[in-house]
């Protein structure tokens, strides 16, 4: 990312006053009194990428009353009636996009950006749109100014987890926290003020994205292998019941088949057996025994000599009429379940359609309210060719008659969408009670063509039996056919679960591949390279706390540490190299760096996170943009001064903008940048100063 230039306007009764500026590539430096509005500056120009929350908060109130309320010049105080910002930024590929937002407007929300885009570089083709900002879904809609700003800049920001195990986006603000240091708290941690999203480890995600580790892409793997194996595991808990469920109804008792799915399940082992008499038998030999109990009562039943006219002949009447009754029951109650089901499909697809009609009028809602609609001509319901009147719809304009207009639009869908939310529900409980009336009829259509089964047979024969003895047939005939049938649906769902196995199993495998370590040997090479830029810039620094070359970085942290202490700032400073050694003893290392001695520290940072990220061999995610505020803190030498000031103006392909004030005096300025090549913007008493009329 390349900023080309940058504008602050505020408007006040009866006159124009703000700040206006280009940057160049390479090194940049603002140079200031303490009061002359150097971190206005520097702070505007974030507010104008959507990056205020870096220092501290979200909106215009994140940003000095200099700029929102009055102005104060000639010890005379102009109120402000209007104020925005104007960023002109450059991507890799050459584009340039302007970005507009204003900080107070009665004509503009806060929350809209402009952006202007030229698609292709010296093309003179733009294009204006509004993107809104810091709502619900900016980071995820088109129509979101940080979704558009990722893409611009040609990112694939990676979904990390956050504190309650969700999948979210690693956003922007946090990578801006490690690229533009801003005076307050910027200076007090490595990588400081990144805002609090949920994310745990956020400065270390950071880190990872920066220097372009594989972290992501195993951890996605990972997760694509959870969810499949929790898929897995699903689709067989739920056959394992229901199987179960089966079996107990036919007093059987399955065996072999593990409650959670197993990787070496063989289906051979497993067995449906039933107790009887004290011992037990497999469900082929129990459906063996029920057909030879059949044969034998049916040999022993003594037939009387009957006729046509026999009570057996009227039984058999009655059972058909029955069954013949039961079979238009079944059908009808079939025909309903299925009438239910899809008118239940339709309703889901309207409904679909409906949110999405619904999501779309917001969005275009969301973009007139935050003030598009006040200077676009479209947004007026205006032609801004031709002036005639548009509709203000989201409908095809071919269609007759009057449209509605967005309100209206939104009222209607959102009635629609409850409507059919509440007849969905209702369908889903006919549909229950529906299956519920099917399974009945089914059931009961069994039973009694078992009945007639029997009953035409002992007509055929001319025999009249007992109704005890047709009982039993017609109950063995029952249980013989539903075990038969059971039998079918283990020999199918086994077969199924086979096949649940051998994916869990390469499943399993594929897990095996994956990296034991949190990092991969590739990603060890870009943190070993991290660290010897992180050393060799705190020497390049005049860092002297500590020894340079016995720094070590902390592969759980990303931090450095010294005898497996994290660097950080002192609070009581021992003076003399026996009290430093006390130090180390007593646990206190992680604070033996001087004040002034950390911050070059999180120079070395911040540095070697762009170095590591730009190396020919390393295909980092780094802006190539950095921005630092009063980087010269707690008395900094100018001697590490100039050592910085050279590192940022000799990177290749790199953009460093500085605002410092150099204790205010001339030598000090001379000093640090001497030999330095970059761009010097001089600021005045005041940084925000009458504008002239062109």
């Amino acid at each position: 990312m390349h900023i080309k230039s940058f504008r602050i306007d505020i408007s006040c009764s009866g006159a124009q006053f703000g700040f206006s500026t280009t940057f160049q590539k390479g090194l940049n430096i603002i140079r200031g009194s303490n009061s002359s509005g150097k971190s206005t500056i520097v702070n505007c120009l974030l507010y104008s990428l959507g990056m205020e929350e870096l220092v501290g908060g979200k909106g215009e109130a994140a940003l000095s009353y200099a700029v929102r309320d009055y102005v104060i010049h000639d010890e005379k105080k102009h109120h402000i009636t209007e104020s925005y910002v104007t960023v002109e930024i450059e991507n890799h590929l050459g584009e340039t996009s302007t970005i507009r937002r204003w900080i107070k407007s009665e004509t503009h929300n806060t929350k809209l950006a402009e952006v202007i885009e030229s698609h292709m570089p010296n093309s003179g083709t733009r294009g204006t749109s509004y993107k809104f900002i810091h709502d619900n879904y900016s980071a995820v809609y088109q129509e979101g100014f940080f979704t558009y700003l990722e893409n611009f800049l040609g990112l694939n920001l990676p979904k990390i987890h956050d504190s309650n195990g969700k999948r979210v986006k690693l956003y922007l603000q946090a990578i801006f926290a490690a690229i533009a240091i801003e005076q307050k708290r910027g200076w007090t941690d490595y990588i400081a003020n990144i805002p609090y999203y949920s994310v745990s480890n956020a400065r270390v995600r950071v880190v990872e994205y920066l220097l372009g580790l594989g972290v992501f892409d195993q951890e996605s793997q990972r997760m694509e292998l959870d969810l499949e194996s929790i898929s897995l595991n699903n689709d067989w808990t739920s056959k394992q019941k229901e199987l179960s469920s089966q079996a107990a109804l036919l007093r059987l008792n399955l065996t072999g088949i593990p409650n959670k799915i197993a990787s070496d399940f063989d289906q051979n082992n497993v067995q449906a057996l039933r107790s009887a008499n004290g011992e037990q038998s497999n469900l082929y030999t129990t459906i063996a025994t029920l057909k030879r109990q059949y044969r034998d009562l049916e040999l022993a039943i003594n037939p009387d000599g009957g006729s046509p006219n026999s009570p057996i002949s009227e039984e058999l009447q009655q059972q058909t009429a029955i069954v013949t009754r039961l079979v238009g029951d079944y059908e009808t109650s079939l025909s309903n379940l299925t009438i239910f089901n899809s008118t239940l499909s339709t309703h889901i697809q309207l409904k679909t359609q409906t949110q999405e009609e619904l999501t779309r009028n917001k969005t275009t809602k969301k973009l007139r309210e935050y003030g598009a609609s006040k200077h676009l001509h479209a947004a007026s319901d205006s032609c801004p060719t031709c002036h005639q009147h548009i509709e203000d719809s989201l409908i095809s304009i071919n269609l007759t008659g009057s449209a509605m207009d967005i309100e209206t639009n939104i009222h209607y869908l959102e009635s629609q969408a409850k409507m059919l939310a509440k007849q969905e529900a209702g369908l889903e409980l006919k549909i229950r009670d529906a299956e519920i009336i099917c399974q009945n009829f089914s059931a009961q259509l069994e039973k009694e063509r078992s009945v007639l089964s029997s009953l035409r047979k002992d007509a055929a024969k001319g025999n009249i039996v007992s109704q005890a003895a047709v009982k039993k047939q017609v109950l063995l005939e029952w249980e013989i056919e539903r075990l038969e049938e059971f039998s079918d649906k283990l020999e199918d769902a086994l077969a199924d679960m086979a096949k649940l196995a051998t994916a869990f199993k390469a499943n399993q495998d594929k897990r095996k591949l994956l990296p034991k370590d949190r990092y991969s040997e590739e990603d060890k090479r870009r943190i070993q390279r991290f660290a010897q830029h992180f050393r060799g810039n705190a020497g390049e620094f005049d860092y002297h706390s500590a020894d340079v070359a016995d720094i070590v970085f902390n592969e759980d942290s990303l931090l450095p540490q010294l005898s497996r202490l994290e660097l950080r700032e002192i609070v009581d400073s021992p003076s003399d190299a026996k009290s430093k050694a006390q130090a180390v003893r007593n646990g206190n290392m992680a604070q033996n760096s001087s004040a002034s001695d950390f911050v070059r520290l999180i120079w070395s940072y911040i540095m070697a996170l762009y170095q590591t990220a730009s190396s020919r061999d390393i295909n980092g995610n780094h802006l190539g943009f950095i921005m630092m505020d009063e980087p010269g803190q707690h008395s900094m030498a100018t001697k590490s001064q100039q050592a910085l000031f050279r590192m940022l103006a000799s990177q290749n392909n790199f953009q460093a903008i500085v605002a410092a004030s150099f204790d205010d005096l001339d030598a000090v300025f001379k000093e640090s940048t001497e030999g330095v090549k970059f761009k010097y913007i001089h600021l005045e008493e005041k940084c925000i100063a009458p504008l002239k009329v062109v």
